[in-house]
């Protein structure tokens, strides 16, 4: 450079320039010898390395071309801070004027680091291009660039020291550094699962060169065992509890001794060590074996005191505990396809499309389907507040000894473990504030469990590597179609570990610990962190507790939002007993619960006809929706919020036109909004399948309540060609009309076993018998294909119908059994002779004690003897229909009790008018059989009860006493359930009126009194349902 340029530089960057410079000096000086000494070393091995200096003589002198130096690394409008690096790190081309006052070299930050590499990368790129003749050598490679950076980051021996890391195998750590780089280069062609292999047996080796080192075979007696925990205890705690006196950091290792003692001994009593101890411990036969048998090698105690400590101290912040689990098999699985070989099957070869993989359907004769109930409890922290005051729910049974206990279910197909693992994902993860921004499924990297050979006594040791994914970019990695690895910032893992005997306990355990160091890692508050996740979990409790009274006792929609009101939807807008929204002027924030509990509310009124009360539900979510932050909306939460308004659609009264919504509304629209909603919901099921692809968390999918979204979605379509075929996009003629709702029910039915929902598949069951009973006698005899006569359609439908009683029947015996014990229960709310029970503002009749009808006394006399009695509050049923015993189900009972049972016992009656029968007597016999089951469905499914607003207090009474609009023999059914099945208990009288006709027109003095009031009631509870 020129004398003439570079008094230029030094004019025009005066005064500034100096003020820069001597800003920079000071804070260089502040700055540690050791972050000095680093940086110059980085900023040596770029220049020597990287960096074309373009030395060139000028005056005598040797020296770097600053201007080229400041291209290379992107520094052109910073040649200041390029003079002072050349000027402190390359010293022997400068004299002492020159270098003036700069004695330190320029601080470096990452960020700082990343920009000058890049821009000497792409610095030697260009170059290339340019010299194609001539040889570029500078170019980086990945191996150079990590060097770099490990230098930025490497610690001096004295900064070791300070921070107390071991340095006696620093010259060895280098190769395991250099293994890194060899097994992670991309040119050696190895994908992730290549790595886990590795890494699989880099710890196996690792563990066999411990156990050599520990001479496995020497076993620990009892005194050497308690010395040998103690002194591990005092190595690991060592870092832990630095800082503290002698006194507590001795009760911290007599804690941490007493828990690895006990489960030492948890382990013996599990492999029956304890039992041969304490009973044999006499016996001199036992003596002469060889070694002690009831020994553990110092491997596992080794494991075992690891696992303890790092657990111990997780929990000292984070007392999360998994209690224990249930586990048991659901049905309908197994389910086989009906073949010339498999006669028992229930999935017809007939109904899969020429596009559709018949394996989809043939697996499902291997598998099963799971309920995982997980039980757990969480050390609630000082000075907590709970969720909901304690007048609002039964608080002593949910909390107690200062912590929190309650269970998280899971269902469907898949392994026990992977269920117990979706569980903790969903009890840590799901709905929690402080970790909106991450995906509530835990990435899994990596599961190692292994057996610590201890002979006949196994034990387990498991350790599982997860990492928690930002929802945000889980989104971006679909929208550029890349692996999560490749968009993420963040790529920590987090690791947990435990050692124990029972593998489906270890893994379990070692899944949740991890899970929560990940938690730890995002820096999340654990007060914070604890009081969400309690508060979460009353509020699951709180939601679970609202749910059964709707679907066992007491079988009231009023109760369930009564519930609500009164504790997840307290602070929040509300439909009050008139009808009325009861807006709320400092609203909280909604979480996923909440919206939760709405759409609980708003399907529940839909179910019972309530379109106009469910509108505004579905206008206050539909608000909130618009509000929130898309990435904090659950994709499985707004797929029920399209079913919800599928349901609107589909029973919306067009003809309302009392109210604004209805305006220029008429069927034809109304079923495209409805179909329109059906795939906006799969839609949404389809987008959360997207985000499990994304993380490789697959299984997910096999979770409740993945396909029993997708079968209700499928259902839901079957109703519109059932129903409205007129208005659907036909598939085809009247054939393909017909037999649309059986192929759609075909595969509601298989997702719905995939779920495990076994009541939910037997209501299909019952759909899909009907549409079989519907092709039967609508369809074309000339035109019928293959498998679809009307002899196979009956026998299809009968073999649906003795499915659906046995898969229903667990349901039925659970609301059969709450009825029971209900029965006759005294309150403290009694008045005009009745016992009431309290929800919120509302209260519900109890049920009177029920005495059930005899077989002999019902053989003996006539079925007019059901009746109530109101002085003894007694009610005397005949229900030998609805708890019968049949040989498809071993001889034992099954239970068509619970609202829903209505539609089985529908599907019953339409195939009991299927029986050719040529006897007119036998025939009449069973039309009067279908009266009776229609009877049952429609008395079932109907609102058994009346209401009234007392002081402020909405009173629901249950009707046992038959009036003018109740023309059945079974009207004392209709008390049980206040809750209404709008569309069954239609359908009931419809064909009971129907039924009814046909007998009377073989009557000679035919009467019509009976058929009107059946109709008129009709009438009246249509009129009554749309307000």
């Amino acid at each position: 450079m020129s004398k003439q340029n570079r008094q230029s530089d030094t004019t025009n960057s005066s005064p500034t320039t100096a003020s820069t410079e001597s800003q920079e000096t000071q804070t260089s000086r502040r700055r540690s010898s050791e972050d000095q000494n680093r940086d110059k070393s980085v900023y040596k091995y770029l220049l020597h390395c990287f960096t074309d200096l373009g030395i060139s003589e000028n005056e005598g002198k040797k020296k770097p071309n600053e201007s080229s130096i400041a291209n290379q690394w992107g520094q052109k409008s910073n040649r200041i801070f390029i003079r002072r690096v050349l000027r402190s790190v390359l010293p022997e081309y400068y004299d002492e004027y020159e270098q003036g006052s700069v004695k330190t070299v320029p601080g470096l930050t990452l960020g700082k680091l990343v920009e000058i590499i890049v821009s000497i990368q792409n610095y030697w790129i260009e170059q290339r291009r340019n010299k194609k003749n001539e040889q570029v050598s500078h170019i980086l490679t990945r191996k150079e660039k990590l060097s770099i950076l490990r230098k930025f980051s490497q610690l001096s021996l004295e900064e070791k020291n300070k921070l107390d890391l071991d340095t006696s195998l620093q010259s060895t750590e280098m190769l395991l550094q250099l293994l890194l780089e060899i097994v992670t280069n991309k040119n050696n062609d190895l994908n992730d699962e290549d790595i886990i292999v590795f890494y699989k047996s880099a710890i196996s080796s690792y563990q066999s060169l411990r156990r050599a080192k520990i001479d496995n075979s020497q076993k620990l007696q009892i005194d050497s065992t308690d010395f040998l925990i103690k002194k591990h205890l005092e190595v690991l705690l060592e870092e832990h509890a630095r800082g503290l006196d002698y006194e507590p950091k001795q009760e911290k290792i007599d804690e941490l001794f007493r828990k690895v003692k006990k489960q030492i001994s948890r382990i013996e009593f599990q492999s029956g060590i304890r039992q041969n101890k304490s009973f044999l411990a006499n016996d001199t036969s036992t003596n002469d074996l060889q070694d002690d048998p009831y020994s553990f090698s110092q491997t596992l105690i080794e494991h075992l005191i690891n696992s303890v400590v790092e657990n111990s101290l997780l929990a000292d912040e984070f007392p999360v505990y998994l209690k224990y689990f249930e586990i048991r098999k659901v049905r309908p699985l197994p389910l086989y396809v009906n073949t010339g070989d498999q006669k028992i099957g229930l999935l017809n070869p007939m109904l899969l499309r020429e596009d559709e993989n018949q394996e989809d359907i043939e697996g499902l004769e291997r598998q099963f389907a799971y309920k995982v109930k997980v039980h757990f409890y969480v050390m609630l922290p000082n000075n907590y507040q709970t969720r909901f005051a304690e007048k609002s729910w039964d608080i002593s049974s949910f909390m107690k000894n200062h912590r929190l206990e309650f269970f998280e279910e899971s269902m469907g197909i898949g392994s026990p473990i992977s269920h117990i693992i979706a569980v903790i994902n969903r009890v840590l993860l799901w709905d929690i504030p402080g970790l909106s921004e991450y995906f509530p499924v835990a990435q899994e990297i990596l599961t190692d469990d292994q057996v610590l050979s201890e002979i006949s006594h196994d034990s387990i040791w498991s350790r599982s590597m997860v990492r928690l994914c930002k929802k945000s970019e889980i989104t971006t990695a679909i929208n550029k179609n890349k692996k999560y690895t490749e968009v993420a910032n963040d790529q920590e893992i987090a690791s947990g570990q435990y050692c124990g005997f029972d593998l489906v306990e270890v893994a379990a355990k070692a899944a949740l610990c991890a899970r929560l160091k990940a938690i730890k890692q995002t820096g999340i508050n654990p007060i914070d962190y604890l009081t969400q996740l309690c508060h979460r979990a009353e509020e699951l409790n709180a939601l679970k507790r609202a749910e059964n009274y709707l679907k066992f006792y007491p079988f009231s929609l009023k109760a369930m939002e009564g519930y609500l009101k009164q504790t997840i939807l307290k602070g929040h807008p509300t439909v009050d007993n008139q009808g009325k929204v009861q807006e709320i002027d400092d609203e909280k924030p909604w979480n996923l619960v909440v919206y939760d509990a709405y759409l609980k509310i708003t399907e529940a009124y839909l179910q019972e006809g309530l379109y106009r009360v469910a509108k505004k539900y579905l206008d206050i979510i539909k608000d909130q929706i618009e509000k929130s932050d898309k990435n904090f909306l659950d994709d499985l939460i707004l797929a029920k919020y399209k079913l919800c308004q599928f349901r609107y659609h589909y029973l919306t009264d067009t003809g309302d036109d009392d109210s604004e919504y209805y305006q220029n509304y008429d069927r034809r629209n109304a079923v495209d909004k409805a179909a329109r909603s059906l795939n906006e919901a799969e839609t949404y099921l389809k987008e959360a399948l997207k985000k499990y692809h994304t993380i490789s968390e697959y299984a997910q999918s096999n979770y409740h309540p993945f396909f029993y979204l997708l079968s209700r979605v499928y259902a839901h379509r079957a109703k519109l060609y059932l129903f409205m075929p007129d208005y659907t996009d036909r598939p085809g003629g009247k054939w393909e009309i017909l037999t649309e709702p059986i192929r759609l029910l075909e595969k509601a039915r298989i997702y719905a076993a995939r779920d495990g929902s076994a009541a939910e598949y037997a209501y299909w069951c019952a759909y899909q018998s009907w549409s079989y009973v519907r092709v039967a006698y609508l369809g074309d005899s000339e035109r019928v294909k293959s498998g679809f006569s009307r002899k196979e359609c009956i026998d299809w439908a009968k073999r649906l119908i003795d499915h659906a009683h046995i898969c229903y029947s667990y349901t039925g015996k659970q609301c059969y059994q709450q009825i029971k014990d209900n029965a006759g229960k005294i309150t403290k709310f009694h008045k005009h002779g009745k016992y009431y029970e309290k929800y919120h503002d509302i209260e519900i009749q109890v049920i009177p004690l029920i005495k059930e009808l005899e077989k002999d006394t019902r053989e003996n006399t006539d079925e007019y003897q059901q009746n109530y009695n109101s002085d003894q509050d007694l009610l005397i049923l005949d229900l030998s229909l609805l708890k019968r015993t049949t040989n498809n189900y071993q001889h034992r009972p099954t239970y068509l009790f619970g609202t829903h049972a209505s539609i089985i016992l529908f599907a019953m009656g339409m195939l009991e008018l299927c029986e050719d029968e040529s006897n007119q007597d036998k025939l009449n016999k069973k039309i009067e059989k279908a009266i009776t089951i229609f009877d049952y469905c429609s008395a079932i499914a109907q609102d058994g009860n009346t209401t009234k607003n007392e002081e402020g207090v909405f009173v629901l009474d249950r009707i046992f006493d038959q009036d003018k609009t109740q023309y059945s023999k079974n009207y004392l059914l209709t008390g049980l359930y206040p809750h209404r099945l709008t569309q069954f208990a239609d359908l009931g009288k419809v064909f009971a009126a129907t039924c009814k006709s046909i007998l009377l027109v073989y009557q000679s003095n035919p009467n019509w009194e009976e058929i009107d009031h059946i109709l008129s009631g009709l009438h009246h509870n249509m009129s009554r349902n749309s307000n």
